[in-house]
């Protein structure tokens, strides 16, 4: 199956630009102190438009805690991610994923909004960064459903069946075997009473 060249309209968005609110607490561990992070929120930041450096507004919301507001990360979306994208949203609570480096001991830097469970499942395996998901807010919801519809419904039974007909295959052969074995003994059974 030859992949289809992707093709963009002038006036098709792909890029969502969006703040994203980090939270770092200071928890008690024992006699020890350490820093506890989460996203708190992301916001639409559509009306800024463009691409824009990375920046960082902190301010202290309790003794304790401390909001981190990240301008200039969007959320993009791709063809090729359709199925992740309509699993998330077939589910109960779709999700957006923000995926952060840990800049030094005390900072939390984000580098990566998806959509895409897959993606970010991938982030986690790899072990060094951080991701945190939280709700993805309706109108991320309507944006990726319309992105779905305009470049058509993916084969989700794909997506699926790569995992599970490697197992049948498998257990398939297996059994091809167990059965030969089973029918070979038989015959030389056969040959030897007979």
């Amino acid at each position: 199956m030859t992949q289809q060249p992707e093709t963009h309209s002038k006036s098709e968005i792909r890029h969502w630009p969006l703040v994203v609110q980090l939270r770092r607490k200071t928890v008690n561990r024992g006699r020890w102190e350490a820093y506890s992070w989460s996203v708190a929120a992301v916001a639409s930041d559509r009306h800024v438009g463009g691409q824009r450096e990375l920046t960082v507004e902190h301010k202290a919301v309790a003794e304790d805690c401390c909001d981190y507001h990240w301008r200039g990360l969007s959320l993009e979306i791709f063809r090729d991610e359709r199925a992740a994208y309509r699993f998330n949203l077939s589910s109960d609570d779709p999700r957006l994923f923000v995926v952060c480096n840990e800049e030094d001991e005390d900072q939390m830097q984000p580098f990566l909004i998806t959509a895409s469970q897959d993606e970010a499942a991938s982030y986690m395996d790899g072990g060094e960064e951080d991701v945190f998901s939280l709700p993805m807010p309706e109108a991320v919801q309507c944006w990726i459903e319309s992105f779905i519809g305009r470049h058509g419904e993916p084969d989700l039974q794909a997506r699926k069946g790569k995992r599970r007909n490697h197992g049948r295959q498998a257990k398939g052969a297996s059994q091809a075997v167990a059965q030969s074995d089973v029918s070979g003994s038989g015959a030389k059974e056969a040959a030897n009473h007979g």
